[in-house]
């Protein structure tokens, strides 16, 4: 029945292609016109064998030769003030390993016995039957389950003046230090607050005041479709009870549940939360908290704290015309949940200020972290790790978006900034170039506690040069950047290679290059190439990269051949990959992916995640009626 619920919303779409538009055509019903949007998103994939095998590590034996159907429908309806949405996620996973088949591989790749050790007889069945028990607990009673839920859904009603949201909302207040609960398409994760929110405005002359209030349990994205890991919801025996617990089970209802005797992967998180600003167009003033709340499990490795964030900001959005300026201070509480004493308060400072006088304008950006934590959600790490990186907030990093070498604790406990700067030199041409700088004392000890000691601190620079052309009418363009990071300790400290105080290097070259051939044709070059050096997880420096070359025929095809590189001795050297996509429409694509991608750390404002390596097949198809 799974697999065909799994089904049935693509033949649905596919069918209604030739007849789709007419029957959506807008209407009108009691005078207000009514209009129905879906979108079909399908994603089938295959992996072969990756390549990323260990020798006891069952987990690099269950991600080989597993093949999933994903898809997203979306459903949205407007009328008047009026707006409704549906989104419905099937997941339907036709093969994988079993955990005989991941047994006799690990059983395989036995370690011989060490000199003078004797295994007694029936040794190696002993091992098969742990490695077979170890790959079901840990691999497949939380991989691979065959899904069909409401992932999102919403009601809302809007005017000028207030906007009333019943079911899925965003949230975003101030620049993120005391909530944001939002989509991050690049690492594969959407989290919504399922409850509520409202939001009224009011005006009067040139002063305005904005109210928010959002509440309700979070709602991450239950499938991650790199591992085809799954997170999980434990079952409530009451409905109402406790007026939280009412909420929660609302909010759960329909979501996935673990399988018998499989534990539960994800702990129902809650929020309350709320957003005032007031001012004028030469400057606003905010004050914003948070509360979260957790549901701490009876048992198990899992366990969290509560947390209270309070902030204030002032804005100045327009600086004579000269650019524009953000101060936001935060300050975080945190109530252990069955784990002891509760941990010391954090504070968080952070600023901006635009400076623009053309051809010129200069972008800084600050921030004073102390023991000011990302609010991670209530997830098993041991039976779901790629969720680690769901949070509820998003503390400024003020680096670029794809910095991906924050590592450990490095924002809890940092000072730092950076200047950015715009030059304009003709229509066509800018260059740019920034320099960072930060202190940070949680990084290369990793704790969890801020102790600013000369013991604990890394001081960091990054520094980049770049330049962005257009030609040929803008049918053309380029961006091209050029980049390097220097971190180091105070003290020396022993490494793979050997006493140091280099904690990370790199110097590295971004750009993205669309070149005009002739009429539609278009030759666009994309890269990333590094030179890194990481002591403590390497002992010689590393090439690692990536490039990728493309065709378009505008507006409907293109055409890519990628290659990938690593030349550290534990990972494959390279891979070869092909892409073709093709637009239907402006909103209706077709795109396939054949070849092998190396597992890499993914950022997107410093929200991270590492993807596995991926060697297969995948085609997506997107259509919107």
């Amino acid at each position: 029945m799974k697999r065909l619920l799994a089904v049935v919303p693509l033949c649905a779409a596919v069918l209604s292609v030739g007849r789709g538009a007419r029957a959506l055509e807008p209407g009108a019903l009691a005078g207000e016109p009514v209009s129905v949007d879906i979108t079909e998103a399908g994603s089938l994939l295959y992996n072969f064998d990756n390549r990323n095998f260990r020798a006891g590590k069952a987990e690099t034996a269950a991600d080989d030769r597993w093949g999933m159907f994903y898809n997203r429908l979306n459903l949205q309806a407007s009328w008047g003030k009026w707006q409704a949405g549906l989104r419905l996620d099937a997941v339907w996973f036709f093969t994988s390993r079993s955990a005989d088949q991941i047994a006799e591989r690990m059983l395989e790749h036995r370690p011989p016995p060490l000199a003078g050790e004797l295994r007694p007889p029936g040794d190696d069945r002993a091992y098969y039957e742990a490695q077979r028990a170890a790959a079901q607990t840990q691999q497949l009673d939380t991989r691979f389950q065959n899904l069909f839920y409401p992932a999102k859904y919403y009601l809302t009603y809007a005017t000028p003046d207030l906007d009333a949201t019943v079911g899925d909302v965003y949230a975003q207040l101030g620049r993120g230090l005391v909530l944001s609960v939002r989509k991050y398409d690049e690492i594969s994760s959407d989290v919504t607050v399922r409850g509520g929110r409202v939001t009224g405005h009011l005006r009067e002359g040139a002063f305005r005041l904005d109210a928010t209030a959002v509440g309700g349990a979070l709602n991450p994205l239950r499938i991650d479709e790199a591992s085809g890991r799954v997170l999980t919801v434990r079952p409530s025996g009451r409905l109402l009870g406790r007026f939280d617990d009412g909420l929660t089970q609302l909010a759960e209802a329909g979501m996935p549940r673990p399988r018998d005797g499989a534990p539960t992967t994800y702990f129902t998180d809650r929020v309350a939360a709320g957003q005032l600003e007031a001012g004028t167009r030469m400057v606003m003033i905010g004050a914003r908290g948070a509360f979260l709340f957790r549901d701490n499990p009876s048992s198990g490795p899992v366990s969290r704290t509560d947390a209270r964030t309070f902030g204030a900001s002032m804005s100045l959005p327009d600086l004579g015309g000269y650019g524009a300026a953000y101060l936001e201070i935060a300050h975080q509480q945190r109530r252990s949940v069955g784990i002891g004493e509760d941990p010391e308060p954090g504070n968080a400072i952070y600023g901006s200020l635009s400076l623009i006088e053309q051809p010129v304008t200069v972008l800084l950006e600050g921030k004073h972290y102390r023991g000011f934590y990302p609010l991670g959600a209530n997830i098993d790490d041991t039976k779901a790790g790629e969720f680690r990186l769901v949070q509820y907030n998003a503390p400024p990093t003020t680096e670029s978006i794809y910095t991906d070498t924050e590592f450990n604790n490095f924002n809890t406990c940092v000072t730092g900034g950076r200047v950015k700067t715009d030059v304009a030199v003709s229509d066509d041409d800018t260059v740019y170039a920034w320099v960072g700088r930060y202190d940070t004392w949680a990084e290369f000890s990793g704790f969890t506690t801020c102790d600013t000691v000369s013991e604990n601190h890394n001081g960091v620079w990054d520094v980049a040069v770049g330049v962005e052309k257009t030609m040929n009418r803008r049918r053309s363009r380029a961006n091209v950047v050029l980049g390097a990071r220097d971190d180091r300790t105070d003290v020396v400290h022993a490494s793979n290679a050997g006493p140091t105080r280099v904690f990370y290097r790199e110097e590295y070259g971004r750009y993205d290059i669309i070149a005009w051939l002739t009429g539609p044709f278009s030759l666009q070059l994309q890269g990333w190439h590094r030179y890194r050096f990481e002591p403590q997880a390497e002992g010689e420096p590393w090439f690692e990269g990536e490039h990728l070359t493309g065709l378009q025929w505008a507006p409907r095809w293109i055409v890519a051949a990628g290659v990938e590189y690593d030349t550290r001795p534990s990972v494959p050297g390279s891979y070869f990959n092909g892409q073709v996509r093709y637009n239907f429409t402006s909103d209706s694509s077709l795109a396939l992916f054949v070849g092998q991608r190396r597992g890499a750390l993914r950022c997107v404002s410093g929200v991270c995640r590492v993807f596995p390596p991926f060697e297969g097949a995948r085609l997506d198809v997107t259509a919107r009626f």
